[in-house]
């Protein structure tokens, strides 16, 4: 184990460090988190605000009508306040730029309980530097760029575990009660962080046998309840889960993602062996058992059980707290250990190695070898230990340059959205993994520490300006690019017109053109299959959905994990087909199906958009135009 220093240094900077260290902060945020708009998980939240503007039409969207598992949260009404002042997208861009300012602000506030300021604001750089990526195939992230309350449980979490160490345990209380009205999925790792606070680290032998006490809960309910939401899933249930939702069983992670996960609690794990005693130690404990006691969990109930509302609550997601305060933590982490010689400098550079790699079996040895060589060292001579130490150098080096060559391969194709300039997309591919933003910012940080190398401070400043310049229009114009104008809304009234309100409608777009753009319910899509662990009900209809066009279009394009999403590209032949089948009264397509439309629209430009034609659909001697 590393020796524990006595105290903490403070770091003081001067206040051209701490300007200089936040505008490449403001950098890094513009190429790492910039907005994507209403996509992915967005989407559907936007969903359920509509539907509680406009419950008669999208209410009855199939996605909505075996209830939702936001259905009772705060997010959803606050949404739905804000889109009649603003209109959806500039809600959500409005929404998403509050959310992650406020995770910043409860990550520092966080951070200043534990460390000086200058260290609280090191820890916070690198957390807006790293992609946060976490779980199988990086399916979540901590900072997400689109509109998701996953963002706001995560701040007040955050704040809540702060107040906690802070000795305010009625405003920690109430805090991550918030959270748990928010978004509770997420909410439950500070509930079990604060958890560890107050029971698990004062009183270990109490907590093994709450432990013990909550296995036997689990082991009666998975063996001695019935099939259902507080038992086991029945197996057609299950099935379907598995196909569509393979990240929720941690037997179906692959190397990549325990090398990430890894990285992450093998930081605590430094941090708990080598802070000094007190509240930051306490921290890194809490995260360490918080995020371990998270995929001890998911094995058990999930794979091992198959127990509904354990692999509903997908305790797995304790990953983020872990990770998030892993970020935080990483800079005392790697300064403590940098002072305690010989043996605390060789796990500094391995665990940075990993981070440096982040995943895959580089990133899980690098993990494994920093816990591990304090045990091992101590073991050797000094001469041995300094050829260990110059080992971990080598490893250092080469995880550098594979990160410099990774990043200049990917160069110009890690963003392909070719309206994004050249040069940012560039700058972007070298800021995709946090690497390069935080040995920048950690040089500021340095430079800022001695007086002398003020001028070269000033110079990294000016060019921090000259960087926030450059970024400053292509950022704006991310954060208020707009796909669905008001103009472009009212453009499809003559659609809109022809369809009753509560009306399915099966269009090839992403189904939020459905939603937005014809204020109807969507009959099937990739991401309305996406909530099929909260509702058995659901999960079947939409089952049922997808093998009633299987003439048609394959089932695996719904219900699979490797579906992308987005919008379907089928033939003529498959859109008669499905408008033959008759499951759906309204398609929408550009396609001339060979019989006369209930509308068509026009396209936008000459050189844009195709037209779009409305079918009535069913079987021939019913179908009317």
């Amino acid at each position: 184990m590393l020796s524990s220093l006595p105290t903490t240094r403070a770091y003081p900077l001067s206040k051209l460090g701490y300007a200089v260290v936040l505008l490449l902060c403001v950098i890094t945020w513009a190429l790492s988190h910039s907005y994507r708009g209403i996509v992915h998980d967005a989407s559907l939240y936007t969903l359920q605000a509509l539907a509680r503007l406009s419950p008669s039409s999208l209410g009855q969207d199939v996605f909505l009508r075996f209830g939702s598992p936001n259905r009772l949260t705060l997010f959803s009404p606050l949404y739905a306040a804000v889109i009649p002042l603003l209109g959806p997208e500039l809600a959500a861009a409005v929404l998403t730029l509050a959310l992650q300012i406020a995770l910043f602000a409860c990550a520092w506030v966080l951070a200043r309980a534990v460390l000086p300021a200058s260290l609280a604001l090191l820890g916070v750089s690198v957390l807006i530097a790293i992609p946060g990526d976490y779980g199988t195939d990086r399916v979540f992230t901590c900072v997400e760029q689109f509109l998701t309350p996953r963002i706001a449980a995560e701040a007040l979490a955050l704040a809540s575990v702060a107040a906690a160490l802070c000795t305010r345990r009625l405003l920690a209380l109430g805090l991550i009660v918030l959270a748990a009205l928010i978004h509770p999925i997420m909410a439950t790792a500070g509930a079990a962080a604060l958890l560890c606070l107050y029971v698990v680290i004062p009183y270990p032998r109490r907590s093994l046998a709450l432990v013990a006490g909550a296995v036997a809960v689990l082991a009666a309910a998975a063996y001695a309840l019935p099939p259902g939401p507080w038992g086991r899933f029945d197996d057609a249930w299950l099935m379907l889960v598995r196909q569509r939702s393979p990240y929720l069983f941690l037997s179906n992670w692959k190397l990549d993602d325990w090398g990430r996960a890894a990285v992450t609690l093998s930081t605590l794990t430094i941090g708990w062996e080598g802070l000094p005693g007190g509240r930051a130690r306490s921290l890194c404990q809490a995260a360490l058992l918080t995020t371990a006691a998270g995929l001890a969990l998911t094995l058990l109930g999930c794979d091992l059980m198959h127990l509904v509302l354990i692999t509903q609550l997908q305790p797995w997601r304790w990953l983020w707290f872990g990770l998030l305060l892993a970020a935080l933590l990483l800079p005392q982490v790697v300064l403590t250990c940098w002072q305690a010689g010989t043996v605390g400098r060789t796990t500094a550079m391995l665990l940075i190695a990993g981070w440096i790699f982040a995943s895959g079996a580089f990133a899980l040895a690098l993990a494994l070898a920093a816990v591990a060589s304090p045990a091992f060292m101590r073991r050797l001579r000094p001469s041995e230990t300094r050829w260990v130490l110059w080992g971990a150098c080598g490893l250092l080096a080469i995880a550098v340059t594979w990160r410099l060559a990774s990043d200049l391969q990917f160069t110009e194709a890690y963003y392909l959205d070719i309206r994004i300039p050249l040069r940012m997309r560039r700058a972007m591919s070298f800021a995709r993994d946090g690497s390069v933003p935080v040995m920048v910012i950690a040089l500021a940080w340095w430079l800022a520490l001695v007086p002398r190398r003020r001028a070269a401070l000033m110079l990294l400043g000016a060019l921090a300006v000259i960087g926030c310049a450059a970024l400053t229009p292509q950022t704006w114009a991310r954060w208020t690019a707009r796909q669905f104008p008001p103009q472009r809304v009212a453009r499809f009234a003559p659609l809109r017109d022809r369809i009753p309100p509560g009306s399915e409608v099966f269009w090839t777009e992403p189904p939020i053109d459905t939603w937005l753009l014809l204020g109807r319910p969507s009959y099937l899509s990739v991401i309305q299959t996406s909530g099929m662990v909260f509702s058995r009900a659901a999960a079947l209809e939409l089952q049922r959905r997808a093998l009633a066009l299987s003439s048609a279009v394959a089932p695996q394009l719904f219900l699979d994990w490797d579906s992308e999403g987005l919008g379907m590209n089928l033939s003529l032949q498959q859109l008669q087909r499905v408008c033959q089948i008759g499951e759906f009264e309204f398609l929408v397509t550009a396609a001339d199906l060979g019989v006369a439309p209930l509308a068509v629209l026009p396209r936008e430009s000459a050189a844009a958009s195709t037209t779009l034609r409305l079918y009535r659909c069913g079987p021939k001697e019913s179908r009317k135009t």
